[in-house]
């Protein structure tokens, strides 16, 4: 099957499942303009970071065999889900935030002692860290315990600024785009408590379910009683596709990604009802029904089938890299717990306690390369499984027709060793399958450095 007609039998199939189970260049000239479409310029080949090809399928439904056999019993899906909405919704039954002062402001003490660099990757001014380290009025924390609701996608941030904070740009791993003042992404429609506000009153500091940190204040909208006792719901309906827009009439509320879930109004021949928060104008959330088409949103949760895993990851296949969720993008753990929460599968944030808590751990600790690789093939369950290495996570998909493993993930890049020994990386940058050796079809790329470097095995739930 190629490419297209498998994108184009994924879709069609998704349609079907969900209905049966329920910028061009602004010119500067001041003349009339021209509406033809401006070619796209090709750009000549840039030597600084050189890419990663793999020869395998880039979607799922063309890498391995696909089946609409459960891999959770439907009980135990139930289970799950209901575990997960507890997570989701836990920060409105929280009367105080859970971190100390020093546990909220960490990034005070391990960032401010290493030295940094800023956009223009020169060191980082001095007098901009104590101005936002100032903002934080750390000493009155916790100021504030009020239920919000994130109302427009939005950075969670370790201090409170936009701008970012690099390590040495000149090293390999360090630099763009790893961003370290970034914790998170957090999507339209996420619950939070409000723990603390800034001097300037430009940021609060939030706890959401998975991750904390500093967003600006435009982005939350505050929660009152009852507006959270008619938003909170059991029955919620998943996003299906990235950039799905909120429309009222003409007028867009928002927009937003896969991994954003909403309480669920009604299902109606192709249509689903949601409900989306949006801030009025005293900064009070407010709800709006929004329709949306089974292609855009189903209601939760999605049967765990393989299919259906497929279907979802191939619509985030080859979204670019976004480290900690910048440009609204993905790193390897957001994408797993953005893929598996519209199945009710909550997963923390950092991919070690994605390993340790997603469900049954198996260590590879201390086997070699082929032993790792037989414990996968026999222990791990295709497309319900995980693999992690420290600093990284992916899905396992199973075998590819030559029996090797291949794994989903987003990452950034692979090491390489030059001929003078120097440490560098050859980039992917973007959502990818390869097998468990990529980039060792390059002389630079030593043998198992990726696969040696797996510590674990994780089975999502329990399995049948």
């Amino acid at each position: 099957m190629t490419h297209l007609s498998c994108r184009f039998f994924c879709i069609f199939t998704l349609v079907l499942i969900f209905i049966g189970g329920c910028a061009a260049k602004t010119s500067l000239k001041e003349e009339q303009p021209d509406h033809t479409t401006p070619p796209i310029l090709q750009p000549q080949h840039v030597a600084l970071l050189s890419d990663l090809t793999f020869n395998n399928p880039q979607l799922v439904c063309a890498a391995v065999p696909l089946s609409n056999n459960p891999l959770l019993e439907e009980s135990e899906q139930q289970r799950l889900y209901f575990q997960a909405l507890k997570h989701f919704f836990a920060p409105w039954k929280m009367t105080q935030t859970s971190f100390t002062t020093e546990q909220a402001f960490w990034g005070v003490r391990g960032l401010g002692s290493k030295q940094g660099y800023a956009e223009n990757l020169q060191p980082y001014p001095r007098d901009r860290w104590e101005r936002i380290v100032a903002l934080q009025n750390m000493s009155a924390f916790p100021s504030l315990a009020q239920a919000g609701i994130v109302t427009r996608n939005t950075a969670l941030r370790v201090l409170p600024s936009l701008r970012p904070f690099f390590l040495d740009p000149s090293k390999p791993g360090e630099g763009f785009p790893f961003d370290h003042f970034q914790a998170s992404a957090l999507w339209l429609g996420t619950p939070v408590l409000i723990c603390h506000i800034s001097t300037d009153k430009a940021w609060y500091f939030v706890e959401t379910a998975f991750a904390s940190g500093w967003v600006r204040v435009e982005d939350i909208a505050l929660a009152q009683k009852e507006f959270c006792t008619d938003y909170e719901s059991q029955n919620m309906a998943a996003i299906l596709l990235d950039e799905t827009s909120f429309l009222s009439g003409n007028r867009l509320l928002g927009q937003t990604h896969i991994g954003a879930i909403f309480p669920l109004v009604h299902q109606k021949n192709n249509m689903v009802t949601i409900k989306v928060p949006t801030q009025n104008s005293s900064g009070q959330a407010h709800i709006n029904l929004v329709g949306l088409n089974v292609l855009q949103a189903a209601p939760m949760p999605l049967s765990m089938t393989s299919k259906n895993i497929a279907m979802l990851a191939d619509a985030m296949s080859g979204q670019l890299y976004g480290w900690g969720g910048m440009f609204e993008n993905r790193d390897c753990s957001s994408t797993m717990r953005d893929l598996f929460l519209p199945f009710g599968i909550w997963l923390p944030r950092n991919s070690a306690y994605q390993a340790q808590k997603g469900g049954k751990f198996i260590s590879l600790e201390g086997l070699n390369p082929e032993q790792k690789l037989a414990t996968i093939h026999n222990q791990g369950r295709p497309l319900a499984s995980l693999l992690w290495l420290p600093g990284h996570i992916g899905l396992y998909l199973g075998a590819d027709r030559h029996k090797e493993p291949l794994i989903l993930h987003n990452m950034w890049g692979v090491r390489t060793i030059g001929a003078d020994g120097r440490e560098d990386r050859v980039i992917a940058g973007k959502l990818v399958i390869s097998t468990l050796r990529p980039g060792e079809n390059r002389a630079d790329v030593q043998k198992d450095s990726f696969l040696g470097r797996i510590r674990g095995l994780t089975l999502l739930g329990k399995h049948n």
